[in-house]
């Protein structure tokens, strides 16, 4: 009978840890026909889109990561690129680089970062890097407002744009109306992720 009451509790204790262990879900990845671009440069032409939770800085809270791999690396000016996405109950939540805005830059603000509808302020500062042909923007989970922690994301659009010079926010793909009126490229997604 003992042995039982041993097996029983160590079953419970094995159960905590392993509950207590849980991982974050597998990232969400999904590819885009290569060359399906409107523009010829391959810099406008998506390829895959990630969707993590890792951890980005040697410490602290995990980061929510968003990636967009393109066919070449892209503009330096004259181009945004971004991937929208909503977090029900709260709004559209945007990762944005804006290569050519140079007032935008010149005001001290920063080209990539994070868009939201549902925070104060909207714009949010992403962690971001280009390596090669695949952009990258993080952000702390722990540094997001409150609303944002459904752990849910759905109706993922990733875009690429041709943009005016100033501030990079107006242009093909207009930011307001993600994906259009006219990305250089879609990529999208009707599977949801929770981070």
């Amino acid at each position: 009978m003992n042995r039982f009451r041993a097996a029983g509790l160590l079953f419970v204790v094995l159960s905590v840890f392993a509950a207590g262990s849980v991982q974050a879900a597998p990232p969400l990845k999904f590819t885009d026909d290569a060359g399906d671009a409107l523009d010829t440069r391959a810099s406008q032409d998506i390829l895959s889109v990630t969707l993590d939770q890792r951890q980005v800085n040697k410490t602290g809270a995990p980061s929510l990561v968003f990636e967009l791999e393109l066919a070449a690396p892209p503009e330096s000016e004259l181009a945004t690129y971004g991937i929208r996405t909503i977090i029900p109950g709260c709004g559209y939540f945007q990762a944005q680089f804006r290569p050519g805005g140079h007032v935008w830059a010149q005001l001290g603000a920063d080209t990539a970062d994070f868009a939201t509808e549902c925070a104060d302020p909207t714009l949010l500062p992403a962690k971001f890097r280009i390596t090669g042909n695949v952009l990258t923007w993080a952000i702390a989970l722990d540094g997001l407002p409150k609303k944002f922690r459904s752990g849910k994301i759905e109706s993922i659009d990733a875009y690429t744009s041709i943009s005016e010079p100033a501030s990079g926010f107006i242009g093909t793909g207009d930011l307001d109306v993600a994906p259009g009126p006219l990305p250089m490229d879609l990529a999208s997604t009707d599977k949801t992720w929770s981070y």
